[in-house]
């Protein structure tokens, strides 16, 4: 058996931060961002976004896999709020085009460095 592996498909997760309309911000993960936000928009999926719109994206991470989408954003729901602004200020401080909230990864040093400092402390 011939197994193909796309490694595009491998790497099109994202992590996302949005903005409720309290000024909360939720954090989660998704292979499409466009759906993602709809269905939030529309009440559907996170109950904390229920009726709390509308939503403003903050910032998107791109690139990445499965995997370290999913521990990435467990990072990020670790941290408080004051220092999820000083992880996304920091980003946006680098990022070429701040007017775009979509960011790939490999240009996310403050991001990265969350991955490897879960991916080293497990070893």
């Amino acid at each position: 058996m011939i197994v193909i592996v796309d490694k595009q498909a491998e790497t099109n997760w994202l992590l996302y931060i949005v903005e409720n309309a309290l000024g909360h911000w939720y954090t989660g993960i998704t292979n499409n961002l466009e759906r993602r936000l709809a269905q939030h928009s529309c009440g559907k999926g996170a109950k904390s976004l229920r009726g709390k719109g509308p939503l403003k994206l903050i910032i998107a991470i791109s690139g990445l896999t499965k995997k370290n989408a999913a521990r990435l954003e467990w990072q990020v729901k670790q941290l408080n709020k004051r220092q999820k602004i000083q992880l996304v200020s920091e980003t946006l401080v680098v990022a070429s085009d701040r007017t775009k909230p979509v960011i790939d990864c490999d240009t996310c040093d403050s991001f990265s460095r969350l991955i490897l400092s879960n991916e080293s402390s497990m070893e």
